[in-house]
């Protein structure tokens, strides 16, 4: 990598978002925001890039090399990455598209219980989001759960306060309902304003993990979809939910 395209990646790389937020893409048109992209010079050729599902990477593929590049652009590591999940060398950059594509829940032998998610259908095919109740892409997608079968899906939506201080105090008031049967519903159907009796001394152990799993899997945006086969939406799928899950 020459320090040319060195420099280039890294100023681009400095307008990544490297905290949660909301949005709609992929994991390949989520990574650069518009006015990097705009600002880049115009005779540059901009490289195959990759979010790795950890916090603070990008993989690059620049003439045909492999460079992980951090969020912020400062730090280039070269070499290779090995994938403990996966238990894999990743050396090329097709390697980290490929194996970091997916998040292997049932190998992870995560108990989606624990988090107490607000949970919709019953079938064999397990589906997770991370939503946030102030998100409205969030709320888009849990709109196109009409669009399932409910005997073929079961779909564990986890509820985070990750845009602020009002989705925190609202997401709280969701977790700590009395009745959680009608704080799910109200998490699924995005409903902002109907409120809740609250539990007395709330256990927060459940929150606790949810924020925790939320970092380890690598979640860096909401809505944040992980399909029954691991493979993993960043953002709101453009094809929507449904050709988004059955696109296997």
């Amino acid at each position: 990598m020459s320090l040319k395209k060195c420099f280039l990646a890294a100023s681009l790389l400095a307008s990544f978002i490297s905290n949660v937020f909301a949005g709609t893409g992929s994991p390949t048109d989520t990574v650069f925001t518009e006015n990097a992209l705009k600002a880049a010079p115009k005779n540059s050729v901009q490289p195959k890039r990759f979010v790795v599902p950890t916090n603070g990477l990008i993989a690059l593929d620049v003439d045909g090399n492999l460079n992980v590049i951090t969020s912020n652009g400062r730090f280039v590591l070269k070499g290779y990455l090995y994938d403990t999940w996966a238990k894999k060398p990743l050396e090329k950059f097709d390697d980290v598209a490929k194996y970091a594509s997916i998040i292997p829940l049932k190998e992870l032998n995560l108990n989606i219980a624990d988090l107490q998610p607000a949970v919709w259908g019953s079938g064999p095919e397990k589906v997770m989001i991370f939503s946030d109740p102030n998100c409205p892409f969030c709320h888009a997608v849990l709109k196109e759960l009409a669009d399932l079968d409910p005997k073929k899906y079961t779909v564990s939506v986890v509820s985070l306060g990750a845009l602020g201080e009002e989705s925190k105090k609202r997401n709280q008031e969701l977790y700590c309902a009395s009745d959680r049967y009608r704080a799910d519903r109200a998490i699924i159907s995005g409903d902002k304003t109907t409120k809740f009796d609250q539990v007395k001394d709330c256990d927060q152990s459940a929150m606790i993990r949810r924020n925790i799993t939320a970092q380890v899997l690598g979640v860096s945006m909401v809505p944040f979809i992980i399909r029954d086969d691991g493979n993993y939406s960043i953002g709101k799928p453009a094809q929507g939910l449904k050709d988004y899950l059955e696109a296997k």
